[in-house]
């Protein structure tokens, strides 16, 4: 069951519940899309019906932590929050145990480096199907969707940023082919320890945003400034007093099916995508 949380989807399930649906995915050998519903792909939906569709046609939304309090404060609370460096941090353990091949894609090839140099050190059994940089879409496109199909991976780590890794996976997910794919953002940094992740208090607390922001306020300033205010009056002015941006009332958020979800868009959002 999809939460619609405020015209965006949200998937009430912790990080073993998250693990498992990789698990299954796998075992369907079908292609399938994993997001991540935080501060930032909030305000890109609410302003992208292109990316709004492609969320609501996606096979599982894991939810961070700002997002998570903010359902619960609306009157869903949800199990936990699962943050998506946090997810990618731990399907690495859990493919390795479990014997699943992985392609990473994206970010620079010094990150690419580090990424893999720190993979081979910690999970020398892990199933490495392959590996690029994010700097192919001009003229590699079509080789690196041949190389990542030639290889077969069970799971496809996209670190484009968002919303253009959500459009390549799902404008390429059939021809991919791969049963998991999920777009990480900037957490190869992250996971190959060129940046640090925020503690796990400051996860729980909801200002993971903020420590990203103290740690890089160049690349995260201009974002925050946005996405930040928007979240917060969004969630007071249409789920707590009911008021759209129109100044009507609007009904609040409400549980609905993946099958609703997945084929018809909150009104006010077209399809795209």
């Amino acid at each position: 069951m999809h939460i619609d949380f405020l015209g965006t989807p949200v998937d009430n399930v912790d990080m073993q519940d998250a693990l498992q649906r990789v698990d299954d995915f796998i075992r369907s050998c079908k292609p399938h899309h994993v997001m991540v519903n935080n501060a930032n792909k909030f305000w890109l939906m609410r302003h992208d019906p292109r990316l709004t569709s492609i969320a609501f046609r996606a096979d599982l939304i894991l939810t961070e932590r700002a997002v998570a309090v903010c359902s619960a404060i609306l009157g869903h609370p949800l199990k936990d929050d699962v943050a998506g460096v946090a997810f990618a941090q731990e399907l690495l353990p859990h493919c390795d145990q479990r014997g699943h091949s992985m392609y990473f894609l994206g970010a620079t090839d010094e990150v690419q480096k580090a990424l893999m140099d720190m993979v081979r050190r910690e999970y020398p059994e892990l199933k490495v199907a392959g590996s690029h940089n994010g700097y192919f879409l001009k003229d590699k496109n079509d080789f690196v969707i041949e190389d990542i199909r030639s290889k077969k991976p069970d799971v496809l780590l996209v670190a484009l940023g968002s919303p253009l890794q959500e459009y390549w996976i799902r404008e390429n997910i059939e021809r991919l082919n791969v049963p998991v794919s999920i777009g990480v953002g900037g957490s190869f940094d992250v996971i190959a320890g060129l940046k640090k992740d925020a503690p796990k208090w400051i996860r729980k607390s909801g200002f993971e945003w903020l420590f990203r922001l103290i740690q890089d306020p160049k690349r995260y300033w201009k974002r925050h400034s946005k996405m930040v205010p928007f979240l917060f009056f969004t969630v007071l002015f249409e789920g707590i007093l009911g008021i759209g941006r129109n100044g009507k009332r609007v009904a609040l958020s409400s549980p609905v099916s993946s099958q609703q979800s997945n084929s018809t868009p909150p009104a006010g959002h077209s399809p795209g995508g």
